[in-house]
């Protein structure tokens, strides 16, 4: 990656800009020179992006800095595009989609405005990365208890190898041997059968933030703002929940009749996510009793 995309942002009063900036670095570090030979080559300089990218220097360092100034959706648009084009050629995947990277760019242009909306729902965002990041104290006790339960088992297999040693010695001798083998049996002790079942707190925190996802969303859709709600679903199901969470949502945003939202989220993640989360949604929806809606999701990822 060039040098001067290295160098560290410093400030934090631009929390949502700071984020499109690095978004912007990871995408301008897959760019090469058109014509280059990918492997061995020294990197395109700043001048040599720019013009690819139908800009110039200072804005490109601009946009990959903490300036307050915020590229437009044809810039980022134009990015995202050529980065994809260098990441396939060698074989790279590029992390982040044309719609988050947009959404980012929204985010930071209402944050150098001072957007209320965009602010908050920023701060919507952060909060649920935050919840779903935070440590579950239940979670920890019962890896712990999980941990003790695979440590007592291989203590208790060590000591039926020792058993089946000693029994082994004894068969060499006819003296005795029933008394023996009778008496190494009575002093084995059964092994335990390993708990398979899912973690009922992993299971009841899913639950929670799927359900505080929809009620926000819910929120903001009574209020009038429906493209904020849409915004944060999209974003929400995409970056911070598993597909198991957003099936979760969807059937929470069903029971509240918010049929509208939940027609609009199932078009826009069967049409964006990949095969695997998209069947995994379907099953899950199909599992909750929504066949409809596990349908839908198919048929949208056809398209």
């Amino acid at each position: 990656m060039p040098r001067w995309l290295t160098k560290p942002l410093v400030g934090d009063n631009l929390p949502r800009k700071r984020q499109l900036a690095l978004a912007i670095r990871q995408l301008l570090g897959l760019l090469w020179t058109r014509g280059s030979a990918k492997s061995g080559c020294t990197p395109p300089t700043q001048a040599e992006l720019a013009e690819r990218l139908d800009s110039n220097s200072t804005s490109l360092s601009r946009f990959a800095s903490l300036d307050p100034r915020v590229p437009g959706p044809k810039f980022i648009e134009t990015l995202h595009k050529e980065a994809c084009l260098d990441a396939a050629d060698g074989g790279v995947q590029v992390d982040i989609t044309l719609e988050a990277l947009q959404d980012l760019r929204t985010s930071a242009d209402g944050e150098r405005r001072g957007c209320p909306s965009c602010v908050e729902l920023g701060g919507r965002i952060d909060s649920l990365t935050a919840q779903l990041n935070a440590p579950c104290a239940a979670c920890a006790t019962h890896q712990k208890e999980r941990e003790d339960a695979v440590a007592l088992m291989a203590s208790l297999r060590q000591e039926a190898t020792e058993l089946r040693t000693k029994v082994q010695a004894l068969e060499t001798s006819e003296a005795g041997l029933q008394a023996r083998l009778a008496m190494a049996k009575a002093r084995r002790t059964p092994l335990p059968v390993p708990h398979q079942q899912r973690d009922r707190q992993r299971s009841q925190k899913e639950v929670a933030v799927a359900r505080q996802l929809a009620a926000q969303a819910r929120e903001l859709d009574s209020a009038g703002h429906q493209d904020e709600a849409l915004a944060l679903l999209r974003r929400g199901t995409t970056e911070l929940l598993s597909p198991a969470e957003t099936a979760l949502v969807i059937v929470e945003l069903r029971q509240q009749k918010r049929d509208h939202l939940v027609d609009n989220l199932i078009h826009v993640y069967g049409r964006d996510q990949g095969d695997r989360p998209v069947m995994t949604v379907a099953a899950e929806l199909h599992e909750e009793g929504a066949p409809d809606d596990a349908g839908a999701v198919l048929r949208a990822a056809l398209k």
